[in-house]
């Protein structure tokens, strides 16, 4: 295993389903268990904030790679490169990026057009994200510490529309030299709409297929598994 690059995605462990990002990852995957009742899609920002606060084996300048655990896949398992370029970027931490603006609120979309709008991908998803520990753990410890005064109204039971307000006032604050991932360099989020994955046109290190309709849900999950023979 990579010492300081480590993968994680919250999850029931013993799902079938989490096994093609577990094989894509060669088996370098800590699965957190699992998402709250109670909490949703927020237990991505308290769950994992707690295992990033009590794991002390994991160095502060560690780099976590967090993502959704059953529609991502990493399809250039090259930890070296991924470390080096995410160095290079000079960021603390990036979050994944789409071309459709969904679970959002819509006073965060100006913030976004402002930044990403010639970009190929404007808008944050929360799927895949890539920082140093310390940055990460900065991030979900401000929004928990803040949640009921800043973010508890708006968030829905969900961590997307969280970080984007985050990320929001971060500009302000400075807490993090944050960004999304508007070049796919990190992970292309395909919005899928029964248009084809045309891996042979990713040069990302991960691949995120969403959906626009839940319907298509099951198709998209087996574009999947048929494009990368899983």
């Amino acid at each position: 295993m990579f010492e300081e690059l480590v993968f994680i995605t919250l999850c029931d462990a013993d799902s079938p389903q989490v096994k093609p990002l577990y094989s894509s990852l060669r088996g370098n995957l800590r699965i957190l268990e699992t998402y709250s009742p109670r909490l949703g899609l927020l237990s991505k920002i308290f769950k994992v904030r707690d295992f990033l606060a009590s794991d002390n084996d994991i160095a502060d300048d560690a780099i976590i790679v967090f993502t959704d655990a059953y529609d991502v896949l990493c399809i250039r398992y090259d930890p070296v490169g991924l470390v080096a370029d995410f160095s290079a970027t000079g960021k603390d931490l990036i979050v994944g990026a789409e071309t459709v603006f969904c679970h959002h609120s819509a006073d965060v979309l100006p913030f976004f057009l402002s930044n990403y709008l010639g970009q190929p991908a404007k808008y944050l998803n929360s799927g895949f994200i890539i920082g140093y520990k310390w940055a990460y753990f900065r991030m979900l410890n401000y929004i928990a510490n803040n949640f009921v005064d800043k973010y508890m109204m708006d968030s829905r039971q969900n961590d997307q529309r969280v970080i984007s307000r985050f990320m929001l006032e971060n500009s302000e604050l400075g807490l993090l030299n944050m960004d999304i991932d508007s070049t796919f360099q990190f992970c292309c989020t395909h919005t899928y709409d029964n248009n084809p994955l045309r891996c042979d046109n990713l040069k990302s290190y991960f691949v995120h297929v969403t959906w626009l309709a839940l319907e298509i849900q099951k198709q998209a999950y087996e574009e999947i598994r048929r494009v990368f023979n899983i």
